[in-house]
């Protein structure tokens, strides 16, 4: 159905065209015979007629005359031609207008752009930044979208600086919807800083991480992490601290280093009373568990049990029973232990098939965060999935 629409309003584009050419041709003296445009065009037709939609596109191009009036049906020739993935005709299209001289300022900015996208899609990275650039030096009416292109091509390069700098544009451009993907920019540059062992570096990009998005969760755990490698546990420890107040959704994230960092200055009882807290701002079974697991360590398997039990009484979670089975086994003996572990299994097979995030934007889901989705594309969408099977 999507097909016949589009061919449908191809036609009618095509005899737009058609009519707009004869109009031109109605001013010349006429012969007998006839018209050879005319059976080329009634050719286009019948095979279209027939279904055989790519010699009827032929067959109009070879009729129909460029000019300032037939730009535009060409223009939706070539991205049909992109959208169906024959790449290679959308490009010859385009680039046949731009020989044409018949055409205007105006519309070959239109073309040039049309055929930067071709160019994208057939992955020429470097022919199609080259024309985008133009164009935004040129400062047309395509400067705001060939930018956000550009942008494109750049994360696809890994090219974060360059990003950074056509982001900025953007930004300037009335686009400050996309400071959080600045952000995240600039976090990929930390992650390569740290890698090259240059943390001055790293530290420089973290600062301006938060400039751009002060909640940018990724950044203070890379923060959290970089203190606590330089052992400023403190300075750790209130990094990570604040990504409650950005965004409690994560705060779980930052419960494996916290932990560290509080063990190392010796104050695991702080890391409990913070525990206490976070569970009063934003029940999560991650935070239980690491507060039942603490307590089962400081007072033993009962008070770490019915922390975990109290919970699920009013939350169900697979993953918090299975860790409550985990308490009961340790002190049951004989067939009630040989129940136990069978419903732990279980229990481990659902955990295991069960993904653990998901995109807010398109729904994808995995085991691992990914800053960066990897079907929509989108930065700062997968978040921990809560609900039974979830935190």
């Amino acid at each position: 159905m999507k097909e016949l629409l589009i061919a449908t309003l191809l036609f009618l584009a095509i005899v737009i065209g058609w009519f707009l050419g004869k109009a031109e041709r109605k001013k010349k003296p006429t012969h007998f015979g006839a018209d050879p445009i005319t059976r080329e065009y009634f050719l286009g037709l019948n095979l279209l007629l027939d279904d055989k939609q790519d010699e009827a596109m032929e067959v109009f191009m070879r009729t129909l005359e460029v000019n300032s009036d037939t730009v535009d049906t060409y223009l939706v020739m070539g991205g049909l031609f992109r959208r169906r993935g024959e790449v290679d005709r959308a490009i010859r299209i385009h680039q046949d207008l731009l020989a044409r001289p018949s055409i205007s300022k105006m519309q070959q900015a239109t073309v040039r752009y049309e055929l930067a996208r071709d160019y994208l899609k057939a992955g020429l990275l470097d022919r199609s930044e080259r024309i985008l650039k133009e164009l935004v030096l040129e400062d047309s009416q395509y400067l705001k979208r060939s930018l956000e292109l550009l942008l494109s091509i750049y994360e696809k390069e890994k090219s974060w600086g360059k990003a950074v700098t056509t982001g900025t544009q953007l930004i300037g451009k009335g686009q400050s919807s996309i400071a959080n993907r600045l952000a995240h920019y600039h976090c990929e540059m930390v992650e390569q800083s740290i890698s090259g062992g240059d943390v001055v570096d790293a530290r420089k990009h973290l600062k301006k991480a938060l400039q751009m998005d002060k909640n940018c969760v990724r950044a203070s755990l890379l923060q959290g992490q970089l203190e606590f490698d330089a052992g400023k546990y403190k300075d750790a420890i209130r990094s990570l601290r604040n990504i409650r107040h950005q965004d409690d959704d994560f705060s779980p994230e930052a419960l494996p280093l916290l932990d560290q960092s509080y063990q190392a200055l010796g104050q695991e009882k702080e890391y409990i009373k913070y525990l206490f807290t976070l569970l009063e701002r934003h029940p999560a079974i991650s935070i239980v568990i690491a507060l039942s697991d603490k307590l089962r360590a400081i007072e033993g398997d009962v008070e770490g049990a019915y922390v975990l039990s109290e919970y699920l009484k009013q939350r169900p979670s697979v993953r918090g029973l299975h860790r409550l089975i985990d308490f009961h086994i340790a002190n049951t003996e004989g067939p009630a232990k040989e129940n136990l572990a069978l419903l732990q299994a279980f229990t481990q097979q659902m955990i295991h098939n069960k993904p653990i995030y998901q995109c807010n934007a398109c729904g994808f889901d995995g085991k691992s965060l990914h800053w960066h989705c990897p079907t929509c594309l989108e930065w700062g969408t997968v978040k921990p999935i809560h609900g039974v099977e979830g935190e």
